[in-house]
């Protein structure tokens, strides 16, 4: 019975590489200490907050006075994600970081994502009552959104070894291009699918048989489909 166990355990092991992910539930960055660790450098000012619900976060602020775009460059972090922001207007709190979520507050915020050619990057979004809309650039589609009270996960193919995911221009005035987003993930297709069927993986018995079941799929201890 050991042995199967084992063999399972390695089974789900083998089938849990080649992606790379930001679990912001995880890996939090909702204080400015954290935030700081994580990246190599950054131009906005950094703002330790409380939220109503009494839920601390880090306001990433564009200081006016720059007149020039400000960047975020999460260069050490799971994913590598580089921020930049530059805006005329008075609101400027252009994201919220907090213990389990990241959250894209304003128009205008672009976001670029290093990976491979081939890599797929997968957004997975926490339910929101905004949506947002990115124009995409060195990937496989021109846009995709997160829509709003939405937790589907959205996916492109990158075609560079950058992608930028831009909310200036939306298409419509339906998205206030806003979202909050759970986790990101980097890696090939096959990579992205078992990180996220790892995630939701449940082992069992069933008439004496080890039974393991992702995403609804049910396989045998040698990973058979059943």
């Amino acid at each position: 019975m050991k042995k199967i166990f084992l063999f399972a355990a390695a089974v789900v092991a083998a089938m849990t590489v080649k992606a790379a992910e930001w679990d912001f539930s995880v890996d939090t960055i909702n204080v400015v200490e954290a935030v700081e660790a994580y990246a190599t450098g950054t131009t906005f000012k950094l703002t330790q907050k409380e939220s109503s619900e009494k839920s601390p976060y880090v306001a990433v602020d564009y200081d006016l006075a720059n007149k020039e775009e400000a960047v975020l460059d999460f260069a050490t972090s799971p994913v590598k994600i580089k921020f930049t922001f530059a805006n005329s207007s008075s609101k400027t709190e252009c994201l919220k970081l907090y213990n389990t979520y990241l959250q894209i507050n304003r128009k205008g915020v672009k976001m670029t994502i290093s990976c491979n050619v081939g890599d797929v990057i997968t957004f997975y979004p926490k339910s929101y009552s905004k949506a947002c809309e990115f124009a995409v650039t060195g990937a496989n589609e021109e846009t995709i959104a997160i829509e709003a009270n939405s937790e589907d996960a959205v996916s492109v193919t990158a075609t560079a070894s950058e992608v930028l995911f831009d909310t200036s221009s939306p298409s419509s005035s339906d998205y206030a291009q806003a979202c909050q987003l759970l986790k990101i993930a980097v890696g090939d297709a096959q990579g992205i699918q078992n990180t996220n069927a790892a995630v939701k993986a449940e082992k069992f018995f069933r008439d004496g048989q080890l039974i393991i079941r992702k995403n609804g799929v049910e396989y045998n201890a040698i990973g058979a489909q059943l």
